[in-house]
């Protein structure tokens, strides 16, 4: 026992028979205090600092040692202060009534003083260390409620030992049906009632469960249950041949533990069955992907997992439990482990350690290698703080990505704050047009660069929820001209601002031209009568060109429209999956963000293949696609795009019969893999509920075919004539993403290589694509090069 005072508590006449006890107990550090008066004893046994221990004597008037025993364990404050009752030895009823009671000990009244002491003594070491376990798994307790996921522990039996509510929740049960005791069979059924089962039989269910935990492997696996949801697990067999699995669709955690067993008459086996819930936690907490960490009330490393220590690698020897969280920081710092501190280390400690004592805290922090992690701290009641860090590097490329897209776009483009119009950012082409400098374009509003004769700015009245707004406006350029301006603009969240992306078109020598043909066209009214023939023609050349300038607006306008829609899909679903980790970074598996990195990755492909179609059209409006013939390999072509489709939709397959094939013709082989790219994607976007793509191709004479077909939506016959052109969209592919360029851009390539396309389909059964390719080399020059 250690060297702090203990005060213990005994009514008048407990210890009349045993000479020296107090005297040995004050030599031992322990302070007897005896009452006269019974309300006196119970006042002072409930007030804190709470006694150590409490003497009673089962032989008192009228039975008042047990009374009085039971009267303690009634009252919440003092029912776990352990207390021994002396007893006469021949007394078998009175040791048995004491231990009912809730005595920790029963001793005869003829004990020596030594041993008195010595049961004393023990027995506030085990109440210390009883305490000292509450206190532990209250901590335990805390991390499971912050963890983000639904937790379960099965013993070797099958039986549930723990379980956090989410658990319950994730499978729309109340929790309170939910209860150690309960085999795998019952929860079952349980979840049978609401739906929330896989399409398979019990018996298939447990059959899978068996042989899951067979092995020592940790196994991921995921379940699409009766009631639509998806759940996604991970599991790990546990040594004593039971396991632990977590269920990722959950957003609040409960208590980590559903109850430690409660506290038997001895407590060596409370602790005994403290530290196995203690060692099951730990189990447990090393199962989260994340960088996961618990400080206690001196900020020092009270407990963390695997992922933590390996994210800070650089900062030296193995963490060791009770080291300083502002030592290792040090450590770190004298390491390189922290590359935004070099050149001012105690500037950024300073900041590091403010970010660290405030309740609760997120901030982003860069690693070495250039990896990024989203650290969130928060106290808790104890005194200590739990922390969680999360890997946000594939974030941040993506992030850098798009700022790409933004800062080379050769269109003005800004993003302004919708409530102030104040410029927030502003690309390169922009203060080139303008001519105003970066420092200056971000101390203005929108307002400052409109013409006085113009409208005010409209962008205050955007709607929130539209996908883009234009009009048209005059604006002022640095020099003091004035321009006339068609301007575009869709609303983004910008840095947790409100605000709007806008890109704007300069259309003043438009307008100048328009007005100069009007002003022409007025002066050929006037001489109709004696030139009627030559206004005749004029007139025609001046329509044609009125036509011109209206498909170019109108592209113009098509073009910012539809790429403010088709980029902004992809944009939202890389923000929603940002979103979802921030939501759950308590809780997600490296499973999540490998689902998450998809998302993004899929939504970037999107956006390249939306890219390279505009891009390819546009220069084949401008004659700038050039076909080369030369030998190359068709089924080739087809295995590498479908491999490639496949690889971005992995929900789809395609079967490939190209042995008819030959293995050599002549054409362009990137065109060629562009034809069949934008096939396969719409084979794959328009079939969304049939995985299997069909792919034929054959030799008939001098030509090769091939059939591209798909099992979807299919085609209203009415529509059929006008697929092949440009921006057109069929009736049945309302509320798919898509732009109407790249089956006009198919034709194009496949005509100029001398062949041709046909298209069949009817609504509800599906696609046919027929592609005829000429197979010889001797292709006539005017098909080589796209017209212009």
């Amino acid at each position: 026992m250690s060297g702090e005072l203990h005060t213990i508590l005994a009514m008048d006449g407990t210890l009349a028979g045993l000479q020296g006890v107090g005297d040995a107990l004050e030599r031992h550090g322990i302070v007897l205090r005896v009452h006269l008066d019974r309300a006196e004893f119970h006042d002072c046994a409930a007030k804190r600092p709470l006694p150590a221990l409490i003497l009673l004597d089962a032989l008192s008037p009228e039975g008042g040692g047990l009374e009085d025993c039971r009267r303690l364990k009634a009252n919440p404050i003092t029912c776990d202060i352990p207390v021994i009752i002396l007893v006469s030895p021949e007394d078998e009823e009175s040791r048995i009534g004491g231990l009912a009671a809730g005595a920790v000990d029963c001793v005869s009244n003829l004990v020596s003083a030594a041993e008195l002491l010595a049961r004393i003594k023990r027995h506030i070491e085990l109440g210390a260390a009883h305490a000292r376990l509450q206190r532990r798994n209250e901590q335990l307790d805390t991390a499971l409620v912050s963890m983000g996921q639904g937790v379960c522990l099965f013993d070797e039996a099958g039986r549930l030992l723990l379980s956090n509510n989410r658990y319950a929740e994730v499978y729309g049960l109340d929790p309170s049906v939910i209860h150690p005791g309960q085999s795998l069979e019952d929860i079952l059924n349980l979840r049978q009632g609401v739906g929330a089962v896989p399409a398979t039989s019990t018996s298939e269910y447990l059959a899978w469960a068996e042989a899951t935990n067979r092995g020592d492997t940790p196994r991921d696996w995921t379940k699409e249950l009766k009631s639509g949801q998806i759940i996604r697990g991970y599991h790990q067999r546990t040594s004593d041949g039971g396991w632990v699995s977590t269920h990722e669709d959950i957003t609040q955690a409960w208590q980590a533990e559903k109850a430690l067993a409660k506290a038997h008459v001895q407590a060596e086996r409370a602790e005994q069955e403290a530290r196995a819930a203690h060692a099951r936690l730990l189990a447990a907490f090393e199962v989260v992907p994340e960088g996961l960490v618990l400080f206690d009330e001196e900020d020092r490393f009270a407990l963390w997992n695997q992922r933590y220590e390996q994210l800070y690698a650089e900062s030296g020897d193995m963490l060791v439990k009770g080291m300083r969280f502002e030592d290792r920081l040090r450590a770190g710092l004298e390491r390189g482990q922290y590359p935004e501190a070099v050149g001012r280390e105690e500037e950024w400690l300073a900041e590091r350690l403010s970010h660290h004592a405030k309740p609760t805290s997120k901030h982003e922090q860069r690693l070495p290698g250039n990896r990024w992690i989203r650290i969130e701290e928060r106290r808790i009641s104890e005194g200590g703080s739990v922390g969680i860090r999360v890997d946000i590097t594939d974030l941040k490329m993506q992030e850098a990505s798009f700022r790409l897209l933004f800062e080379g776009n050769p269109m003005p483009m800004w993003v302004y704050d919708h409530e102030t119009l104040r410029f927030l950012h502003v690309n390169q082409a922009a203060i080139d047009h303008y001519g105003y400098r970066l420092e200056q374009f971000l101390t203005m509003r929108l307002s400052d660069i409109e013409a006085q004769e113009s409208n005010p700015p409209q962008a205050v009245v955007f709607d929130l929820e539209d996908t883009a707004s234009s009009r048209s406006a005059r604006h002022l350029k640095g020099d003091g001209t004035a321009i006339e301006v068609t301007v575009y603009s869709t609303c983004l969240n910008y840095k947790d601002q409100a605000a709007s992306l806008m890109a704007v078109v300069d259309i003043t020598e438009a307008k100048r031209a328009e007005k100069a043909l009007l002003q022409h066209r007025d002066t050929l009214e006037e001489m109709v009568r004696s030139r009627t023939v030559e206004l005749a023609r004029q007139t025609e050349e001046l329509e044609r060109m009125l036509e011109q300038e209206k498909q170019i607006n109108e592209l113009q306008r098509q073009f910012v429209s539809m790429a403010s829609h088709e980029f902004r899909t992809p944009l939202a679903v890389i923000d929603g999956a940002a979103q979802r980790l921030i939501r759950r970074k308590e809780a997600a598996t490296p499973e999540f963000l490998c689902e998450k990195a998809d998302q993004i990755r899929s939504s970037v492909s999107r956006m390249l293949e939306l890219m390279e179609s505009i891009l390819a059209a546009g220069r084949l409006d401008h004659g700038r696609i050039t076909i080369v013939h030369k030998p190359c390999s068709i089924a080739e072509i087809i295995g590498t795009c479908s491999a490639r489709q496949e690889g971005i939709r992995r929900s789809h397959r395609f079967l490939l019969d190209l042995d008819r094939l030959p293995s050599i013709i002549y054409g362009d082989h990137p065109a060629l893999d562009q034809v069949f790219s934008n096939l396969f994607s719409n084979a794959v976007k328009y079939a969304p509920d049939s995985p299997n793509v069909h792919v034929t191709g054959w030799q008939e004479g001098e030509s090769v075919y091939v059939i591209v077909r798909d099992e979807g939506i299919g085609i209203d016959a009415d529509d059929l004539p006008k697929m092949f052109q440009r921006y057109f969209r069929a009736r049945s592919s309302t509320g798919i993403a898509g732009t109407g360029i790249g089956l006009n851009l198919v034709k194009q390539i496949i005509e100029l290589h001398g062949g041709s396309i046909e298209v069949a389909s009817s609504r509800g059964n599906g696609t046919t694509f027929t592609l005829r390719i000429p197979i010889g080399a001797e292709i006539p020059d005017q098909l080589r090069v796209a017209a212009g």
